[in-house]
């Protein structure tokens, strides 16, 4: 009986000391299970926060697509509200008080920003440009609006204190393009251009009217006067219209050829000693001839003077051929 008893006491003790270990094992699976739990919503949790993160950042890249296609819009609109605060066109005399005025100036901060600019050049282009004081935005955006075969000058006091920022034409191409940043501007490079003696032949060319001339700084050399008869432009509709416009383009032709063999005559005369062809009117009209003559430099400028032959007219003509452009910025 003592062995039996014996046995029984070891196997209870046994099978206590593993419900022991059961119950141990237990609260360790309990306490697994917690913190997987806890995992899972953690986890669930980071999952949603993940997923409202996307949805926030593709509202917000949508958002700056659509501010930027405003902002876009806004620019547009602005440009095109973007214009000079005056314009005057200035005879070369005049143009040579206002920039004696302008070259007077002076400022002790060595501020004052002078930029030449030949023809198809921007500011960009220009050496160590990327010193250049930063200009604003409507001076650039205006500098590049204007179209000129002579190039471009700027006078701009990079403080603003007082003085209006100019841009101005010349009339013939600038020979080099710089920047200077002083305490003054510099004007000598446009002055000596103004007061240069040179000869050129002003081209004024109309479709049934169109003057030749060429002219030194003081007074016209040569010039003539083409004349045609050439038929006003029809407004009724039908045949009759088309027949007219063929007996226009045929009258304008005609004065064209005409307008091709007079300016061959002056070239062979002069073509030594023109300097620049100066075209104004409608360059399109005498386009294909004055380009065959090949070696003379073309301006195209817009002068704006009635053609004729007397003196005053013709003084008209080579004033307004020499003068200058001036664009005035606020």
């Amino acid at each position: 009986m003592f062995g039996r008893s014996s046995k029984v006491n070891e196997l209870e003790a046994r099978v206590e000391e593993l419900g022991e270990r059961v119950q141990l094992l237990e609260r360790e699976r309990d306490l697994l299970q917690k913190r997987l739990l806890k995992e899972k919503e953690r986890g669930s949790r980071a999952k949603k926060d993940l997923q409202n993160v996307e949805v926030s950042l593709k509202e917000a890249r949508q958002y700056i697509v659509t501010l930027e296609n405003e902002l876009e819009k806004f620019k547009e609109v602005k440009k095109e509200k973007i214009t000079f605060k005056d314009t005057l066109t200035l005879t070369d005399q005049r143009s040579l008080e206002l920039l004696h005025k302008i070259g007077s100036i002076k400022s002790e901060k060595r501020d004052l920003l002078t930029i030449y600019l030949m023809p198809g050049e921007s500011v960009a282009d220009l050496e160590r440009s990327g010193e250049i004081p930063p200009l604003e935005s409507n001076i650039e955006y205006l500098m590049a609006k204007l179209e000129s075969d002579t190039g471009l000058l700027l006078f701009h006091d990079t403080n603003r204190i007082f003085l209006n920022t100019l841009i101005v034409v010349p009339p013939f191409p600038l020979d080099a393009s710089g920047w200077v940043l002083a305490d003054a501007f510099n004007t000598e490079p446009i002055e000596e251009s103004i007061h240069k003696d040179r000869v050129f032949c002003i081209i004024l060319s109309h479709a049934d009217e169109t003057f030749i001339g060429v002219s030194d700084r003081n007074d016209f050399l040569d010039y003539t006067v083409i004349k045609s008869s050439v038929k006003e432009k029809h407004t009724k509709g039908g045949w009759s219209q088309k027949r007219f416009s063929r007996l226009r383009e045929e009258d304008i032709k005609n004065h064209v050829k005409k307008v091709a063999d007079a300016i061959s005559e002056i070239i062979d005369k002069w073509g030594d000693s023109i300097d620049f062809l100066l075209v104004g009117g409608d360059y399109n009209l005498i386009k294909e001839p004055l380009l065959s003559l090949g070696k003379i430099p073309i301006v195209v400028r817009g002068i704006d003077a009635r053609v004729g032959k007397e003196k005053e007219d013709l003084e008209d003509i080579r004033v307004k051929a020499l003068s200058l452009r001036w664009y005035v910025l606020g």
